[in-house]
């Protein structure tokens, strides 16, 4: 993964002659390409927009599609497909003005139709990776190629944050409903500034620029995004210059980099945590442990572990312990428990529980069995690619076998991990993370009973909870709804199906003098990818211009400095984690 400088004459052999040795992960280098490389440690895990969840597939996505509505730098909504809109006094009945002029990466028109279509194959399939996004919605009709109309029986307080990709008709069309998530080779075609070109899982994704986009056409002509199997593989190629951006799963990784001339390092706030999960389902068909179905046990891990201990060792003591299932990034709709109902560390309390719910030590072996016998030793699952994760789950192991509690720690591989939980519920511990959108209604319908086997992989079930969804889905007046999403983090808080351990961070380094138009969110100090914008991959260009259109493939550190004539840089490749903010994360620079 080389970085690209255009250099002029007998500058370019003198560059090569100085050029230090590059580290660079395996990536194509085309020789003519005016190239972004963003670099990540999680791997893709698909392109069907109706199975896929990974953070690297949904930051392609919204690269390469275009949704109903979109954010703007403080997340309101903003034009994106829909122009305009309109609701009736009553809130059931929304009108979209449609863009005109826009057309498919296959050249074909795009229309109102395609709105139209997209929401209904959702609807009548009943396809759970976004129906929870139109609960109560009855029609979607387009009565030409610019107007979208929406009616529902009861308000949709999230009409303005339907984060589903707008698909092709005239594709998706020929394909039924109860085939698509079983697709081997699913279309790509969307509406977007960039549009999916090679994907090697494990290695890369590269995006080629929509010179026919409806926006204008992006300045870079590739976006890689490339997937690292190493932490300290990842620092070596951002140090050697053959990265542009590169995102950390850890703040300690930025301690490497922080110091790089002309690069910036920031770690900031974003939707998304990381969880102790538990497989709740009570079924049957559950392959998990049926002791876990008893709140009292998984309420007693709670109380076991030390959470402050646990982002200290684990996140550099930079990120938050976490509370409610919305993280403080997505403002008011994050619930905070008062400090009565505040579960700390204290072991003794935890024992006390166990005690209480009849879980003792009987036969002296350390373990505590129920009243039939059963021991409380489970699986305990952490990802292999998160070194953080993995810190995590060794403390939990002690924590927990202090109060009686034993966890059979596996390092697990994550893709064979997703097939397991999804697949009959195969699991009974273990740590994993959650992005989110920037509405709080797609991470709490996670939990609802209908998306068992589906979003939710803790498999927890709970008719009073999913009354208060569909109660928060039609609060279209937003303190109401804000007072029932509070009511819903509580009712999981004590139910604890998951233990929120810390909030996300987005660790990020990126090469702040090589390039200009970053789109930083927060403004000024903030980071420049995955944070629901394309702002960045629409507008980045090399901070210095060229004078001639060649590019070749040199590693840069050392380069920049010796070469006095013209240089660009050109390089780079991209990565992320899942979903956000309202009300303006913190940032900090390391």
């Amino acid at each position: 993964m080389k970085r690209m400088l255009v250099i002029l004459g007998t500058l370019l052999i003198a560059a090569f002659a100085l050029a230090p040795a590059a580290v660079a992960a395996e990536s194509p280098s085309p020789a003519k390409d005016l190239a972004f490389r963003v670099g990540i440690g999680e791997d893709i895990d698909g392109v069907n927009p109706f199975t896929s969840w990974s953070s690297v597939t949904w930051e392609a996505f919204r690269l390469n599609y275009n949704f109903l509505t979109w954010y703007d730098e403080d997340y309101k909504p903003a034009p994106d497909l829909a122009t305009e809109w309109e609701a009736s006094d009553d809130g059931k009945v929304w009108t979209f003005t449609i863009r005109e002029g826009a057309t498919w990466h296959d050249g074909e028109p795009f229309t109102a139709g395609d709105i139209a279509f997209t929401y209904n194959y959702i609807l009548d399939n009943e396809l759970w990776a976004y129906i929870q996004y139109l609960e109560h919605v009855t029609e979607v009709v387009a009565p030409d190629d610019t107007t979208l109309v929406i009616t529902s029986d009861e308000p949709n307080a999230g009409m303005l944050a339907l984060y589903i990709p707008i698909l092709p008709e005239h594709i998706w069309s020929e394909i039924p409903g109860d085939k698509v998530e079983t697709l081997e080779d699913p279309p790509v075609v969307g509406t977007g500034p960039f549009m999916f070109d090679e994907i090697k899982k494990s290695r890369y994704v590269t995006m080629k620029a929509n010179k026919d986009y409806f926006g204008g056409a992006p300045t870079i002509d590739t976006v890689y995004f490339q997937i690292y199997q190493s932490g300290d593989t990842l620092v070596q190629d951002y140090k050697a210059g053959n990265l542009d951006v590169a995102y950390f799963e850890s703040p300690t990784f930025l301690r490497s980099v922080k110091d790089m001339e002309g690069s910036k390092a920031v770690a900031v706030d974003r939707i998304g945590f990381h969880e102790l999960g538990f497989n709740c389902w009570d079924d049957a068909k559950s392959k998990g442990n049926p002791l876990l179905r008893d709140a009292r046990i998984r309420q007693a891990f709670h109380w076991a572990m030390d959470k402050e201990q646990i982002v200290k060792q684990s996140m550099d003591g930079r990120a938050t312990a976490g509370t409610g299932v919305i993280s403080p990034a997505a403002g008011d709709w994050h619930w905070n428990p008062p400090e009565a109902q505040l579960v700390s560390y204290d072991p003794e309390k935890a024992k006390q529980i166990l005690e209480d719910a009849g879980y003792t030590d009987s036969d002296g072996d350390g373990i505590r069995e129920s009243a039939e016998g059963k021991k409380l030793s489970f699986r305990f699952d952490v990802m292999s690619a998160y070194q953080n994760d993995i810190t995590a789950g060794k403390m939990i192991v002690q924590w927990l076998k202090d109060v009686g509690v034993e966890l059979k720690l596996n390092i697990a591989d994550e893709g064979a991990f997703g097939d397991r939980v999804y697949d009959n519920a195969d699991m009974d511990v273990y740590i994993w993370s959650w992005g989110g959108d920037i509405d709080p209604g797609f991470m709490l319908s996670c939990f609802t009973s209908t998306q068992i086997l589906n979003w939710s992989d803790c498999c927890y079930g709970s008719p009073v909870y999913d009354e208060m969804y569909r109660e928060q889905a039609a609060a279209v007046d937003r303190d109401d709804r804000v007072e029932i999403v509070h009511k819903m983090q509580e009712h999981l808080y004590n139910e604890a199906p998951y233990i929120i351990l810390w909030y996300n961070l987005d660790c990020e380094a990126y090469q702040a003098d090589k390039w200009s138009g970053w789109e930083l969110v927060p403004k000024g100090d903030g980071r420049p990818v995955w944070t629901f914008l394309r702002g960045t991959y629409e507008n980045v260009k090399p901070a210095v211009a060229a004078t001639t259109g060649e590019s070749g493939g040199l590693s840069g550190g050392a380069i920049v400095g010796i070469i006095v004539a013209a240089v660009v840089v050109v390089g780079a490749i991209v990565f992320f984690v899942l979903r956000r903010s309202k009300g303006g994360p913190k940032a900090e620079e390391l």
